[in-house]
Order: structure tokens, then sequence, then C-alpha cells
């Protein structure tokens, strides 16, 4: 039985979040190893270079596309690389787990935000629903089955550049609708890979100017490799294809999904215990977007005989 382009695509934006996942696992146990410009310009060196394979042989015709969206590419490298990562390891450094749970899955609120002014797609009650049942898993999830963890909680600096983080991950799902249809998936997640290594250049000088030398051991290494190969380079090949395929709005449902995998991840990494609100979480996250996604096909009326 045939796949549905719409079924790829959120297999794509699904694979694409449980890599993510894994980003905060990650930075939260290099962030003071190594600062946010200089992780994140290894992260998309790696990325680059595991991308050139694919994105050389296609060079030759897509070349005269990215000439002609250079501006638009720019700006998306400046947003999904250089800003975006940068502001979370930055973030990574002061803020409290919770907060960031709470901060991370707000970006598909701006996706949808953004097409309904832009292109007015509608936000229907069930969409809506949906989104609200999946922010009650979120709340569940990270306030540990606990309502008054979420009074405690308190706005720190790391707070806003994670909020930052947040607006440049929304921003960037709604501009990939964008890409320019003469240049390649891989072709623009290499340009935009590179724009974005570009324009992490002053920061990651400033930090070698003004900084401690990172130390290098096994588990940096081992952190900017995952977050290079996975976070970036398969990740946003999975997230751009699902983008392309189901659209920014239904794709950033999905990211939903990624403080339950995040906790998942942190139960086998880090030996955490699943308890009964982690499961509690995941069903609604679950079960929100499979309320905002499912697509109802109308009955075909009988002919009349």
């Amino acid at each position: 039985m045939p796949v549905s382009p719409r079924s790829v695509g959120i297999l794509a934006a699904l694979g694409a979040t449980v890599l993510w996942s894994g980003n905060f696992v990650a930075a939260r146990g290099i962030a003071h190893d190594i600062p946010p410009f200089t992780l994140n310009f290894w992260r998309w060196l790696v990325a680059l270079v595991c991308l050139l394979p694919l994105a050389l042989p296609k060079l030759k015709a897509d070349w005269p596309g990215m000439r002609r969206s250079w501006r638009s590419m720019a700006f998306m490298g400046l947003l999904g690389v250089t800003a975006l990562n940068t502001l979370v390891y930055k973030a990574a450094q002061t803020t409290a787990s919770l907060n960031m749970a709470l901060l991370v899955p707000t970006a598909p609120i701006t996706i949808i935000i953004l097409s309904r002014i832009f292109h007015g797609e509608p936000v229907t009650p069930r969409r809506l629903g949906g989104v609200l049942v999946v922010l009650l898993g979120v709340l569940i999830l990270f306030s540990r089955g606990d309502w008054r963890a979420l009074a405690r909680v308190h706005v720190a600096a790391g707070d806003l550049w994670a909020l930052g983080g947040v607006v440049c991950f929304g921003v960037y799902s709604f501009c990939t609708r964008y890409r320019p249809e003469d240049v390649s998936l891989e072709g623009f997640n290499a340009a935009t890979f590179t724009w974005g290594l570009l324009l992490s250049l002053p920061g990651l000088v400033w930090e070698m100017a003004f900084l401690p030398v990172p130390t290098v051991s096994a588990k940096v290494a081992g952190g900017v490799l995952y977050v290079g190969i996975g976070c970036s380079f398969a990740a946003y090949l999975l997230w751009t294809r699902a983008i392309t395929a189901i659209g920014p709005v239904l794709a950033g449902l999905v990211y939903y999904s990624l403080p339950l995998f995040t906790a998942v991840e942190a139960a086998l990494v880090l030996n955490e215990r699943i308890a009964p609100f982690h499961v509690a979480g995941g069903v609604c996250i679950a079960c929100g977007i499979m309320i905002a996604t499912w697509r109802v096909r109308p009955r075909l009326r009988r002919a009349a005989s």
C-alpha cells in the first residue's frame, strides 16, 4: 500500500523532532564546557561537511536559483543556523529546565499566527482544540503533575534568550515554505548552512578573543558530533521535507511532541525515572497532535438510483 505524501510529511516532522529532542540533553551536558557561538559554529560546520556530498552534484543546476534568491537564503541562515541554537545554548547556561521546556513548545503558535496573518489560514475549532490538548500535555509533563510548580516559575535572563530562539524557529519554519522551487532540498540546506556559518563568524571571533579556550574532551566532541550530524544534518533535511509536504502549521503541531521525546531520552540517557505524569502528558500530546492533524475524508454520496 503506497504511503501518502501527507503521511511522509508527518513522519519526517516526527523524525526531526525526535532528533532535536536530544539537543537539549546534549546542550545541558556541555553548555559550560564550550561557549554558545563556538558550539553552534562547530555544530553547523559538521553538518555542512556531511551535506556537501549530497549537495555538490546538484550545485550546477541549483546555482542560478541560489544567486537569484541569496537574500532570502541568507535570512533563513541567520534565523535557523546563526541565531536559533546560539540563543538556545546561551539560555542553557542560566535557564532552569522547566522554564526551557515550557517555552520551546510555543514555536508552533508563532507559525499559526504568521500563517493566519500572511496567508489567511483558518484556525479551525478542531485545530485550536488540538493545540489546547497538546498544551495541557506539556503542562502536565513539565509541572511533573504538580500544578504548584508552574507558580514557582520565574522569568530570568536565560528565559528571554530561550524565547528569542523559539521565535526564530517559528519564523524559520514559516519562511521555509518560500524555498525556491528551482533549488533542490540539499542545495537549499547547504546554502543556508553556509550563510549561517558566515554570519556566525563575528560571534565566534569575539568568543575566541575574550573567553577562555574550550577544553577538548570526549564529552564535548561527542556532543558536537551528535548536534552536528543528528540535530543539524539529518533533522533539517527531514524538517524541510516535512514543511514542503504538509506545510509549517501541521509540521509545527507535530513539533509539540518534542517534550515527550526529551523526557524519554532523559530517562534512557540519564537514568531518570518515568513517572505517571510522563505517561499522562505523553497521551495528551499524542492525542492533541492527532486531533489537530487528522484529516476527515468526506463520505461519498451514493448516486440516486
